[in-house]
């Protein structure tokens, strides 16, 4: 039997990375170094090891190679290469894959720059291969290299399939090539503060005193680089919604969504936690605390969302997620959560300048943290309550988007309004600072009783809704308007000032980076009520699609501005016009695989050579060889002759006769020439079909192109929409058609604000980017001398 390369490579990855983390461990419980030098090395190995089984992978999906039960399932040779690599990561197996390779590309890079100077960093080295070896191990459990073999047990020996699967069709998108290898990365780039912060409670309960201290650096670079990962994620698969689903927006809290949206809420409090984290003050349990619980919070998140429990349109890894990741999330969420609880319950307030007086800057930060953490809470509770109510009562419920919409909108002013009060506020003008936060919030609260029509409120509210649901519901759009002001002028104001008074060259980017972050943020809070609630809409039909009966004039669509021209009908089969041998086994393919192919459907093509009729059948022999076509009786095409190029689809029986190898079982519906093949047997497997059209706003044209939906007859019928978006400076024309039976169902819709979102996650990319790289303190770029630990501990020089 030959060796199945990629579990060999995954064998030799955990081997390696158990071995390195056993010897930390040994060497941090027993104070014996003795075989510390080889962690390096067996840390270099898994990397590699992981990488080169993540590469064969790829190259089996590239090549389309049946063997593999995981390729059969998420690829087909008719898919671009872009999307045959994107199959890799398309369902479980591949994600943790994905997974495991990069936080071992993690583990090296920090045990290169850092090394293992002491009892801490063994500790830290050994929590974060003992992730790489969690997954590894995961793999060898559910592994992406089964054969297929497994997949069909029952098969003959040497049975491979023609034809994959396909990829899930909602991937089939640019967006989807991109967006799980960011999300993985920035879940992958937590693993260092989840091990940083949980050796921090570690070692604290073994009285060895913290490593937080002398990992603050370190902690806060690996949290900015996952923060700016995973807000590319989140920009990626609203940017993908919005262009694949025809929701005709970006966000819907999808649980998937809602999902990702958790750990970026309560990575955003822990960055603000971690920030202004002093050794002996601020922060000195919550800080290590939080730290440790966002990976818990990632592989929570992503444990639930793969239950099965939840009816997701992002859910392309369902069929659950097995006893192996709910063990991972017990030991990450006992690590990260229980054990800072434990502590903090045995020890005092960390708080030591509580009696400094309450408008302090430290107690604004303190707000933020809150705020952010309650926001996570709203979303969190949204997403575990159906997981809790199907637990206890076994019925799936769903919760609504205006839970999550009513319940956080409150709590995303008062956090605008604290960036506000926070950058505009200084010790010595403190009542100055005071009265502008009244006078803004005073402002908010005149702006939410002032709606011009019911357009302008934030929700339609129903008889029966709870008070908080009619109050927030009923509050006007306007009242976004001050807080976001408020936020963008004291981050002006206050930005300008240190850049003025920066000395380097990275502290200016820095402050820059600050500030387009927290504009970035207002300005995308202010795009989104807008956007969804000022989206108009209509529709119209058109018949006649398709035929020579199409009209062509310009038909007004009821109750708008609007008007369309239909342009003409486009329907499209992929893969077009394939070569046959793409598909088709010829007559050597067949005797090569032999009884492989035994009662498996395949389709088969050749030259007739002879063609026996008979009483019951008629057979076909093809290319003068032991494979033979048989078709019953009431079949017989009598058309078929010596030197005509068949293909044919059918029950290929090995030895069912004693004078053919090979027979394919076949009708007449399913034989045909190989230049006109008939439709049963084309391996059609995207039919696409749209309407060109032009909108038409009054006199003035606004879009044209072409909208439509691709069906995939293979994969159940499924249909994606081909959305039509003209994208202009102020307002988004969306259009979406649905094609049927010649008659077009169309409609227009008008999405104002899109640019302006867009701009604002720019700018929160590049802001996030700038203080990652340029901080002076704990940039990535910073010179390295600056990241002597004693810098660190100091709380003098934290941010």
């Amino acid at each position: 039997m030959t060796p199945n390369v990629g579990t060999v490579l995954l064998a030799l990855a955990f081997a390696a990375s158990l071995s390195a983390t056993g010897i930390l461990a040994r060497a941090y419980l027993t104070a014996d170094d003795t075989y510390l030098d080889y962690v390096s090395k067996l840390t270099t190995a898994a990397a590699v090891l992981l990488v080169s089984a993540l590469l064969q992978l790829t190259y089996q999906f590239v090549t389309t190679d049946y063997t593999n039960a995981y390729v059969w399932e998420n690829t087909a040779s008719y898919l671009p290469l872009l999307y045959r690599v994107t199959g890799v990561y398309a369902a479980n197996e591949g994600s943790v894959l994905l997974w495991a390779v990069i936080v071992s590309i993690v583990a090296l890079v920090a045990g290169a720059v850092r090394g293992i100077p002491d009892q801490h960093a063994k500790l830290v080295h050994a929590l974060t291969l003992g992730v790489v070896t969690y997954f590894t191990g995961m793999l060898l459990a559910q592994s992406p290299f089964a054969s297929i073999r497994t997949q069909f047990p029952n098969a003959p020996p040497g049975f491979v399939p023609t034809t994959g699967q396909g990829l899930n069709p909602l991937l089939v998108d640019p967006y989807m090539a991109i967006h799980p290898p960011v999300m993985f990365t920035a879940y992958a780039l937590l693993a260092m503060p989840f091990a940083i912060g949980a050796a921090h409670f570690v070692s604290l309960f073994r009285g060895n005193g913290g490593v937080f201290p002398t990992w603050h650096g370190s902690v806060t670079r690996w949290l900015r680089l996952s923060w700016l990962f995973l807000t590319a994620a989140v920009a990626l698969g609203g940017l993908w919604s919005y262009t694949v689903l025809g929701w005709g927006g970006i966000w819907a809290w999808d649980p998937v969504e809602t999902a990702i949206l958790i750990p970026w809420l309560f990575l955003t409090a822990t960055l603000h936690a971690v920030t202004a984290y002093e050794p002996t003050g601020r922060y000195r349990v919550l800080a290590p605390a939080m730290t440790a619980s966002v990976f818990a919070l990632a592989v929570y998140t992503t444990s639930v969302v793969r239950s099965g429990v939840f009816r997701s349109v992002h859910s392309f890894a369902d069929g659950g997620i097995g006893a192996a990741f709910l063990v991972l999330m017990a030991v990450t969420a006992g690590l990260g959560v229980l054990a800072p609880l434990v502590y903090w319950l045995l020890e005092t307030d960390d708080d030591a300048d509580a009696t400094d007086g309450w408008l302090r800057r430290s107690n604004l930060l303190h707000l933020a943290v809150l705020g952010f953490g309650l926001l996570t809470f709203v979303s969190l509770w949204g997403l575990t309550f159906p997981l809790l109510r199907d637990a206890v009562t076994g019925l799936e419920v769903s919760v609504e988007s205006r839970y999550y919409n009513l319940w956080s909108y409150p709590l995303v002013l008062a956090l605008l309004l604290l960036l506000g009060f926070y950058m505009d506020y200084d010790g010595e003008g403190s009542r100055r600072s005071l009265v502008g936060l009244g006078a803004f919030t005073a402002a908010t609260l005149v702006g939410a009783a002032v709606a011009p029509s019911e357009t302008w409120q934030l929700a339609s509210t129903r008889p029966g809704d709870a008070l908080v649901y009619r109050v927030v519901g009923g509050a006007s759009l306007l009242s976004v308007l001050p807080p976001v002001a408020y936020a963008i002028t004291g981050t002006v104001k206050r930005t300008g000032g240190r850049i003025r008074a920066a000395t380097t060259r990275d502290a200016k980017l820095k402050e820059t980076g600050i500030a387009l972050i927290h504009i970035g943020a207002a300005l995308l809070v202010l795009s989104l009520p807008f956007m969804y609630a000022f989206a108009g809409q209509a529709s119209v039909m058109a018949t006649g699609v398709g035929t020579e009966s199409i009209d062509r004039s310009q038909q007004a669509i009821p109750e708008s501005d609007y008007s369309i021209r239909i342009l003409g009908h486009s329907r499209t089969e992929f893969p077009t016009d394939p070569a046959v041998e793409s598909y088709a086994l010829s007559t050597d393919q067949v005797v090569a695989r032999g009884p492989a192919l035994n009662g498996s459907v395949q389709t088969v093509h050749g030259t007739v050579t002879d063609v026996r009729d008979g009483p019951r059948a008629t057979v076909v022999q093809l290319d003068d060889s032991r494979v033979w076509i048989g078709l019953p009786g009431e079949e017989t095409n009598a058309s078929l002759a010596a030197g005509q190029h068949l293909v044919a689809r059918g029950q290929l029986m090995w030895d069912f006769v004693p004078s053919a190898d090979a027979v394919l079982l076949a009708g007449s519906g399913t034989v045909g020439p190989a230049s006109n093949p008939p439709e049963s047997v084309a391996p059609t497997r995207v039919v696409a079909e749209g309407v060109s059209l032009a909108v038409y706003d009054g006199d003035q044209l606004v879009a044209s192109g072409i909208a439509g939906q691709r069906r995939y007859p293979k994969q159940g019928g499924m249909q994606i929409r081909d959305v039509l978006i003209d994208r202009g400076l102020l307002v988004d024309t969306y259009v979406i058609a649905g094609v049927s039976d010649g008659t077009a169902s169309i409609t227009v819709k008008r999405i104002p604000f899109v640019t302006l979102m867009r701009l604002s996650i720019v700018m929160l990319l590049v802001g996030m980017s700038l203080v990652a790289l340029f901080d002076p303190r704990h940039g990535v770029a910073t010179d390295l001398s600056l990241r002597e630990p004693s810098r660190d501990a100091d709380p003098e020089v934290a941010d």
